[in-house]
């Protein structure tokens, strides 16, 4: 009986051991138990969290063990053993309570927890864009955010000269701080991504591309392109896949300006601005698609035609085969706001699903554009966003292969946010600055977002959108006065988005996003499983799909 006891002991004080240990190394490297994106790591290794769980109820099996021999002890009248028992398993008690906590989620539900973690310093993953290379099996995407005298705006891939911001006039205060809108993202990840969607979905995929391609790498990357304007000078994108990709995973991306299904598929496809359909044999592309190692590859060039593209499925080492995660842009404008509904993009999520096997999805609140011309357009764009969250919150996994997670990136409010602060800065809104956290906010005095730049004539941009400085008066080409302005860092043209301003926002919330599935443990289809997923979709919109500054430690 004395060796049961002493082994009991011994149990309880290597557990607590490893408890400490383990809370110790997650509180100095500010890991949460519950995806926390808020505060980087600092270690390229993360300890499983799971192991804390295992040990928490290893420990109260122990606690309860001991208790119960408290009570054969005592009624045995072997009273000093049994308080020597009781004193153990009290002891045992205290130190689950005071060291076990992070095995919790924030609303003290058990949970198998989703570890975030934003640095990799010096791990294999950062360094090595090689397919072979496996990624910290509980952390398989990761990022890092830069001064941009470090790590250049993500702007290297971007064809359309029209879309370019670098040369626009500075924004304002509230916006330029390093925190807010002007660093710069680096990712790391071996997760397969698809960016599905119009030019704005190209931009951003664009500026995801530079995050994870540094600088010698940009050869690994294909397109197909088509060109415009004049001269030629524009290149647009209607397929393009990087692979290797940092960490040695895909970015793929698939113009699609309207939202898949039976009746906009056609039996081919031409790369062309105004082709509004779409053909599974552009799926086959990206799936097919074969790679090499990056050390053994050599490209003639990073632009390629669309022979090209399909040749290069013939060799390589490895092939891409079924994505993870596909990030989905609803195309407002090439689709009217009427012909956005919830069967429409349900059948798009799970079509792309068939298509490219992904099972997890992230899909994008809108934001204004040109498109936008009156008050019941707006509120139109805002039921929308309101349809896309509903359909989020009640998805549910019907069949084994199908989508699991479908996550909403809050950018519809991200933009929101900054053209409230544009326009306050523009002394085109006297209330005061909203608590951008409520609900609606963004549909109170909201006249401002409607004024539109009289010299632009064919995009008719909101000023709030492309204007630095308050407008003045112009004479035109057509001898008329109009308004103009000196434009701004945040859009050009009034439908697209500066990318060197906004890319590093979207890229690191996309990987923020990804880590709520894929970092940590696997999460279940359960309802507690969901809840602590949400909980982490929610922080990571509000840190990165919003104006609020990040941490300087980052």
């Amino acid at each position: 009986m004395i060796a049961l006891v002493s082994l009991y002991i011994i149990i309880v004080l290597r557990i607590y051991y490893l408890e400490r240990v383990n809370v110790t190394f997650q509180r100095e490297n500010g890991i949460g138990g519950a995806s926390v994106p808020l505060k980087p790591g600092s270690s390229s290794q993360v300890p499983r969290t799971s192991l804390g769980c295992a040990s928490a109820l290893l420990h109260y099996y122990v606690a309860a063990s001991l208790i119960w021999n408290v009570l054969i002890f005592w009624r045995r009248r072997r009273r000093r053993v049994a308080m020597l028992i009781g004193i153990t398993s009290l002891a045992a008690i205290i130190s689950l309570r005071f060291s076990g906590e992070y095995c919790k989620t924030s609303s003290g539900e058990w949970a198998n927890s989703n570890a975030f973690i934003a640095r990799s310093e010096g791990s294999a993953s950062w360094s090595d864009y090689s397919p072979k290379q496996t990624m910290d099996d509980n952390i398989r995407i990761s990022f890092r955010l830069h001064d941009p005298d470090d790590v250049a705006y993500p702007d290297k891939f971007a064809g359309v000269v029209g879309y370019k911001c670098a040369d626009k006039a500075d924004l304002p205060p509230s916006l330029s701080k390093r925190t807010i809108l002007n660093f710069t993202t680096t990712i790391a990840t071996d997760l397969k991504l698809l960016f599905l969607g119009d030019s704005i979905a190209e931009q951003f995929a664009q500026a995801f591309d530079a995050a994870v391609l540094g600088n010698g790498f940009e050869r690994n990357r294909l397109a197909q392109t088509y060109t415009n304007g004049p001269n030629n000078i524009n290149v647009h994108n209607c397929l393009t896949i990087a692979a290797p990709i940092r960490g040695g995973g895909v970015s793929a991306f698939w113009r699609v300006v309207t939202l898949m299904s039976m009746s906009t598929r056609t039996p081919f496809y031409v790369c062309e601005h105004r082709w509004k359909t779409w053909n599974e044999k552009q799926a086959h592309v990206f799936v097919n698609h074969r790679y090499v190692d990056h050390v053994k590859e050599v490209r003639p060039a990073n632009e390629l035609n669309t022979t090209t593209l399909g040749e290069s499925n013939l060799q390589g080492d490895y092939s891409v085969g079924a994505f993870d995660a596909i990030v989905l842009r609803v195309p407002h404008g090439w689709l009217k706001i009427k012909q956005i509904t919830k069967e429409r993009i349900v059948e798009a999520i799970n079509l792309a699903n068939e298509l490219v096997g992904a099972q997890t999805v992230i899909i994008s609140t809108l934001p204004l554009n040109n498109n936008v011309l009156t008050p019941s357009d707006w509120d139109g764009i805002s039921k929308i966003n309101h349809m896309i969250r509903d359909i989020a919150r009640s998805w549910e996994a019907t069949q084994p292969g199908k989508v699991r997670w479908l996550l909403v990136q809050e950018f519809g409010n991200f933009t929101n946010q900054i053209l409230r602060m544009n326009a306050e800065q523009l002394l085109m809104t006297n209330s005061s600055t909203p608590d951008f956290s409520q609900e609606g906010w963004e549909l109170k005095d909201a006249d401002f977002l409607l004024k539109r730049l009289s010299s632009e004539t064919f995009w008719f941009p909101s000023i709030c959108m492309v204007c630095a400085e308050r407008t003045y008066a112009h004479i035109n080409e057509k001898k008329n006065e109009v308004q103009d302005c000196i434009r701004s860092k945040i859009s050009r043209d009034g439908a697209h988005w500066c990318t060197e301003t906004l890319g590093p926002r979207y890229s690191a919330s996309v990987a923020c996003l990804l880590g709520c599935v894929y970092n940590g443990n696997e999460p279940s289809i359960n309802a507690q499983d969901v809840e602590m997923v949400r909980q982490c979709e929610k922080k990571c919109n509000d840190q990165f799909m919003s104006i609020l500054p990040v941490d300087k430690e980052w």
